[in-house]
């Protein structure tokens, strides 16, 4: 390559290839919200590739919601939105662990007809991380960033790819991994390979449209929009044990807060 120019992997198509590097700078913040991307001229000489093949990489990233295009002004990078907080609080003692099989094997239970599918949680990557992310789950977990370990999975639901996860930790738990085959679920695997009474610190709702990580996660269209549920699970003395983030389309789940009265 040419000096100056990107070094881009080259497996998969260009204009994919092309618009995973930028989305990249944009997540790290190299190039920042709101800012206007270099124009295709320039962007084409950088990538080494014709304006066309650059114009099909900006569309993903249109698709992705990453950038919005002004006709005749030009790109710019979009700002994230403005997330309006609801806040409830339950009890601690109303509180459960987040063991999602324990979910759907009551769902299926209310539906008589309806036997009980069975989910499976599949390893795809591990280990230690660095960068945005993994400052942010520092925070939340209370722990140095370079103490931040990482585990994305994919719950698979009669044979389909259903619930994108990742989860953070810290590197006393590494071992959680050599529990997982044994207790079907991460969430299990901590609870009782390590004899974990699990319990909500706080969970988050959001919406966000599927990068190219869950689209290929999940085998949906890049930009699909996705439910993501996040959140902090602690010991019972409070202590943040994991750092959860998933991630499921968004005509396949239905978030419902029940509000109890006598709930003590």
């Amino acid at each position: 390559m040419q000096s100056g120019r990107s070094r881009v992997d080259n497996s998969g198509p260009v204009y994919r290839r092309i618009a995973t590097e930028l989305w990249e700078e944009i997540q790290s913040g190299a190039l920042a919200a709101g800012s206007r991307l270099p124009n295709e001229a320039t962007l084409a000489e950088r990538f080494g590739v014709a304006r066309l093949t650059l114009r099909q990489a900006i569309i993903e990233l249109q698709r992705l919601g990453a950038v919005e295009i002004r006709r005749g002004v030009g790109t710019f990078v979009v700002s994230p939105p403005d997330l309006v907080e609801i806040v409830a609080t339950l009890p601690r003692s109303r509180q459960q662990s987040d063991a999602t099989a324990d979910a759907l094997d009551s769902a299926a239970l209310r539906r008589s007809a309806a036997p009980v599918r069975q989910v499976d949680e599949r390893v795809l990557s591990f280990g230690p991380v660095s960068g945005s992310l993994a400052e942010e789950a520092a925070g939340h977990l209370g722990i140095p960033v370079a103490d931040v370990h990482r585990i994305d999975t994919v719950m698979v639901r009669g044979g389909r790819r259903w619930i994108a996860n990742s989860y953070w930790h810290s590197a006393q738990w590494s071992g959680v991994l050599d529990r997982v085959g044994e207790n079907g679920l991460v969430v299990r695997a901590f609870a009782d390979g390590f004899g974990l009474d699990l319990r909500y610190l706080w969970r988050a709702f959001s919406a966000v449209a599927a990068d190219f990580d869950d689209a290929d996660v999940l085998d949906v269209p890049l930009g699909t929009a996705l439910l993501v549920r996040d959140g902090v699970s602690a010991d019972a003395y409070g202590t943040p044990v994991f750092y959860v983030r998933r991630r499921l389309r968004g005509d396949e789940a239905k978030f419902v807060l029940r509000y109890d009265n006598d709930a003590v």
